[in-house]
Protein backbone atom coordinates (compact mmCIF):
# COMPACT_ATOMS: atom_id res chain seq x y z
CA UNK A 1 0.00 0.00 0.00
CA UNK A 2 2.82 2.32 0.74
CA UNK A 3 4.21 1.82 -2.54
CA UNK A 4 1.21 2.84 -4.54
CA UNK A 5 0.37 5.51 -2.06
CA UNK A 6 4.06 6.76 -2.75
CA UNK A 7 3.63 6.02 -6.79
CA UNK A 8 0.56 8.25 -6.50
CA UNK A 9 2.18 10.78 -4.87
CA UNK A 10 4.44 11.09 -7.63
CA UNK A 11 2.48 10.54 -10.65
CA UNK A 12 0.77 14.18 -9.22
CA UNK A 13 3.95 15.82 -8.66
CA UNK A 14 5.15 14.78 -12.39
CA UNK A 15 1.74 15.90 -13.67
CA UNK A 16 2.74 19.45 -16.16
CA UNK A 17 0.77 22.01 -14.25
CA UNK A 18 0.86 25.78 -14.98
CA UNK A 19 1.02 28.49 -11.87
CA UNK A 20 -0.45 31.69 -12.49
CA UNK A 21 2.07 33.41 -15.23
CA UNK A 22 3.96 30.43 -15.68
CA UNK A 23 4.12 28.36 -18.74
CA UNK A 24 2.74 24.75 -19.40
CA UNK A 25 5.08 23.30 -21.85
CA UNK A 26 2.78 21.14 -24.41
CA UNK A 27 5.98 19.91 -26.71
CA UNK A 28 8.91 20.17 -28.38
CA UNK A 29 10.65 19.14 -31.31
CA UNK A 30 14.00 20.27 -33.23
CA UNK A 31 14.76 23.39 -30.94
CA UNK A 32 11.01 24.45 -31.11
CA UNK A 33 8.23 24.34 -28.36
CA UNK A 34 4.67 24.89 -28.09
CA UNK A 35 3.44 26.15 -24.40
CA UNK A 36 0.57 27.99 -22.46
CA UNK A 37 1.12 30.36 -20.73
CA UNK A 38 -1.79 31.35 -17.74
CA UNK A 39 -1.03 34.89 -17.31
CA UNK A 40 -4.11 37.18 -17.77
CA UNK A 41 -5.01 37.33 -20.95
CA UNK A 42 -3.45 33.72 -21.45
CA UNK A 43 -1.72 33.09 -24.59
CA UNK A 44 0.00 30.24 -26.68
CA UNK A 45 3.48 30.33 -27.30
CA UNK A 46 5.68 28.95 -30.16
CA UNK A 47 8.98 28.96 -29.32
CA UNK A 48 12.22 28.84 -30.98
CA UNK A 49 15.76 28.70 -28.75
CA UNK A 50 18.79 28.27 -30.47
CA UNK A 51 20.21 27.01 -27.48
CA UNK A 52 23.15 29.47 -27.98
CA UNK A 53 21.59 32.61 -26.56
CA UNK A 54 18.77 33.77 -29.35
CA UNK A 55 15.18 32.99 -29.22
CA UNK A 56 12.40 33.49 -31.63
CA UNK A 57 8.63 33.47 -30.07
CA UNK A 58 5.44 33.26 -31.47
CA UNK A 59 2.45 34.62 -28.64
CA UNK A 60 -0.76 34.60 -30.29
CA UNK A 61 -4.01 35.40 -27.40
CA UNK A 62 -7.72 35.63 -27.76
CA UNK A 63 -7.04 39.24 -28.69
CA UNK A 64 -3.20 39.73 -30.05
CA UNK A 65 -0.45 37.94 -31.38
CA UNK A 66 3.39 39.01 -30.88
CA UNK A 67 6.82 38.07 -32.44
CA UNK A 68 9.57 38.33 -30.25
CA UNK A 69 13.32 38.23 -31.34
CA UNK A 70 15.52 38.03 -28.37
CA UNK A 71 19.28 37.75 -27.17
CA UNK A 72 20.49 37.24 -23.61
CA UNK A 73 23.51 39.48 -24.85
CA UNK A 74 21.12 42.58 -25.95
CA UNK A 75 20.78 45.53 -23.49
CA UNK A 76 18.32 47.79 -25.64
CA UNK A 77 17.15 51.06 -24.44
CA UNK A 78 13.82 51.49 -23.62
CA UNK A 79 11.84 53.42 -26.71
CA UNK A 80 13.89 52.16 -29.35
CA UNK A 81 12.46 51.52 -32.63
CA UNK A 82 14.32 49.95 -35.70
CA UNK A 83 13.89 47.65 -38.57
CA UNK A 84 14.14 43.90 -39.19
CA UNK A 85 14.56 42.45 -43.00
CA UNK A 86 12.64 39.36 -43.32
CA UNK A 87 13.57 37.01 -46.54
CA UNK A 88 12.79 33.44 -47.02
CA UNK A 89 12.88 32.20 -51.05
CA UNK A 90 9.96 34.19 -52.65
CA UNK A 91 9.89 37.33 -50.69
CA UNK A 92 11.92 40.05 -48.58
CA UNK A 93 9.84 42.38 -46.40
CA UNK A 94 11.24 45.09 -44.38
CA UNK A 95 9.39 44.98 -40.74
CA UNK A 96 9.21 47.48 -38.00
CA UNK A 97 10.52 46.50 -34.78
CA UNK A 98 10.34 48.09 -30.97
CA UNK A 99 11.96 47.66 -28.08
CA UNK A 100 9.80 44.96 -26.06
CA UNK A 101 12.53 44.32 -22.90
CA UNK A 102 16.18 45.14 -22.45
CA UNK A 103 17.15 41.56 -24.33
CA UNK A 104 14.07 41.59 -26.69
CA UNK A 105 12.52 43.19 -29.73
CA UNK A 106 9.13 43.16 -30.63
CA UNK A 107 8.61 42.75 -35.19
CA UNK A 108 5.37 44.30 -36.29
CA UNK A 109 4.40 46.56 -32.87
CA UNK A 110 0.49 46.82 -32.63
CA UNK A 111 0.80 50.23 -34.44
CA UNK A 112 2.60 48.95 -37.72
CA UNK A 113 1.99 48.48 -40.89
CA UNK A 114 0.98 44.70 -42.23
CA UNK A 115 1.37 43.54 -38.45
CA UNK A 116 -1.75 41.94 -39.77
CA UNK A 117 0.01 39.28 -41.51
CA UNK A 118 1.56 37.35 -38.11
CA UNK A 119 -0.73 35.18 -38.25
CA UNK A 120 -0.62 34.01 -41.29
CA UNK A 121 3.17 33.13 -40.56
CA UNK A 122 2.52 30.93 -37.79
CA UNK A 123 -0.20 29.48 -40.25
CA UNK A 124 2.23 28.88 -42.73
CA UNK A 125 5.04 27.63 -41.28
CA UNK A 126 3.28 24.49 -40.42
CA UNK A 127 3.03 23.73 -43.74
CA UNK A 128 6.59 23.48 -44.84
CA UNK A 129 7.33 26.85 -45.24
CA UNK A 130 11.00 27.87 -46.15
CA UNK A 131 13.01 29.07 -43.10
CA UNK A 132 13.43 32.99 -42.87
CA UNK A 133 16.70 35.14 -42.50
CA UNK A 134 16.62 37.90 -40.30
CA UNK A 135 18.80 40.90 -41.39
CA UNK A 136 19.55 43.22 -38.15
CA UNK A 137 19.56 47.10 -39.15
CA UNK A 138 22.46 47.37 -36.33
CA UNK A 139 25.43 45.45 -36.84
CA UNK A 140 23.52 42.03 -35.30
CA UNK A 141 24.70 39.60 -37.79
CA UNK A 142 22.03 37.52 -39.61
CA UNK A 143 20.00 34.57 -38.33
CA UNK A 144 18.43 32.03 -39.65
CA UNK A 145 15.18 31.18 -38.26
CA UNK A 146 14.38 27.69 -38.99
CA UNK A 147 10.72 27.26 -39.74
CA UNK A 148 11.04 24.53 -42.04
CA UNK A 149 11.54 22.62 -38.42
CA UNK A 150 8.22 23.50 -36.90
CA UNK A 151 5.50 21.60 -38.71
CA UNK A 152 5.59 18.30 -36.33
CA UNK A 153 4.23 20.72 -33.53
CA UNK A 154 0.67 21.62 -35.83
CA UNK A 155 -1.50 19.25 -33.59
CA UNK A 156 0.26 20.85 -30.34
CA UNK A 157 0.04 24.30 -31.33
CA UNK A 158 -4.06 23.38 -32.24
CA UNK A 159 -4.64 21.97 -29.58
CA UNK A 160 -3.14 25.37 -27.14
CA UNK A 161 -5.27 27.58 -29.18
CA UNK A 162 -8.61 25.28 -28.80
CA UNK A 163 -8.08 25.44 -25.00
CA UNK A 164 -7.66 29.32 -25.47
CA UNK A 165 -10.95 29.45 -27.72
CA UNK A 166 -12.51 27.05 -24.96
CA UNK A 167 -11.35 29.75 -21.89
CA UNK A 168 -13.05 32.62 -23.98
CA UNK A 169 -16.25 31.24 -24.21
CA UNK A 170 -18.68 33.19 -22.55
CA UNK A 171 -20.89 31.47 -19.97
CA UNK A 172 -24.53 31.55 -20.26
CA UNK A 173 -27.39 32.65 -17.49
CA UNK A 174 -30.49 30.36 -18.74
CA UNK A 175 -32.59 28.67 -17.35
CA UNK A 176 -30.86 25.03 -18.70
CA UNK A 177 -27.46 26.08 -17.73
CA UNK A 178 -25.44 24.24 -14.55
CA UNK A 179 -23.26 25.44 -11.76
CA UNK A 180 -21.26 22.30 -11.94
Amino acid sequence: MKILTAMVLMAAVLQPVAALGETEWMGDARQWSVGYASESPPYCRLLWNSEIGKTVEFRQSATETFWLVAKNSWDIPAGTTTEVTLTDRNVTKVVAAEFFDKTTLRLWPPASKGSGGLKKIIKNSFSGTPDVQLTFAGDEGDWTLPLSRVDQLYPTFAQCLKRLEAIGKPKQDSDTSKPF
